[in-house]
């Protein structure tokens, strides 16, 4: 998921024009220098233009335009800031724009603290082995990822919003699994196998969701094979 960071497109399109370029000293309406956002003038004019400059959803636009490279010296308006605030919710988080869902924005924050494994719905967990294993039978591995945006999608609206990007993460190491085992299975069999090779008859006969996922032990934000499962399949994440 991704947030806008060309805000040239913006400051045009509310001129009508499709090549303006900014230059030091402009005096186009309304268009001011990032370092001036704190001005009294400027913000008086924010204020005017019905912007709460307290607000968290104001603050989060500003950290975006600070860390998307807007800097002192570059040229934005009230007009601007007021149109990206509307992709923020009164908390201050992103709204995706596609799915009205949030939570689904990596940020600085977050950093990589979002990659740990939760409970997700066993629904999920349903369709994401079901498409592994039709992935398998009908295109022989090779993967064209159809039907797997809508599994996640499904899955982020029955997680709430700070859980949702660990949803996804956990999904993600289950849809690993499902596939390892898969390929394990096939190996067994044929070990010159490889993705797009025809499969071996009966050689995914018997492996069930419950089959794979009995073998996994948590390690820390991914699956492993527990040691002592003495199974045929062997899953390495």
């Amino acid at each position: 998921m991704s947030n806008i960071t060309n805000y040239s497109f913006l400051f045009q399109s509310m001129f009508g024009g499709t090549k303006i370029t900014w230059e030091t000293g402009s005096t186009l309406p309304g268009v001011f220098q990032f370092s001036q956002l704190n001005s009294s003038s400027i913000q008086s004019q924010l204020k005017a233009a019905s912007i709460d400059t307290s607000s968290k959803r104001y603050k989060a636009v500003i950290q975006q335009m600070t860390k998307d490279g807007c800097t002192g010296s570059m040229f934005t308006n009230v007009q601007s800031i007021k149109n990206l605030m509307k992709n923020y919710n009164s908390r201050g988080e992103w709204v995706d724009p596609d799915t009205g869902l949030t939570g689904l924005l990596v940020t600085d924050e977050t950093g990589d603290s979002y990659k740990k494994i939760i409970d997700v719905p066993e629904s999920s967990k349903d369709k994401m082995f079901e498409a592994v294993k039709n992935n398998f039978l009908n295109n022989n591995g090779m993967g064209d990822g159809k039907g797997k945006t809508e599994i996640y999608m499904d899955m982020y609206k029955q997680m709430k919003s700070d859980d949702r990007l660990s949803a996804g993460w956990t999904l993600g190491q289950y849809h690993k699994a499902y596939a390892q085992a898969f390929k394990s299975a096939i190996k067994t069999v044929d070990p010159t196998w490889d993705y797009g090779k025809a499969i071996p008859s009966g050689a995914l006969d018997g492996i069930t969701r419950e089959s794979v996922e009995s073998q996994l032990v948590k390690s820390g934000n991914t699956f492993v094979k527990k040691p002592s499962s003495g199974s045929i399949l062997d899953i390495q994440i």
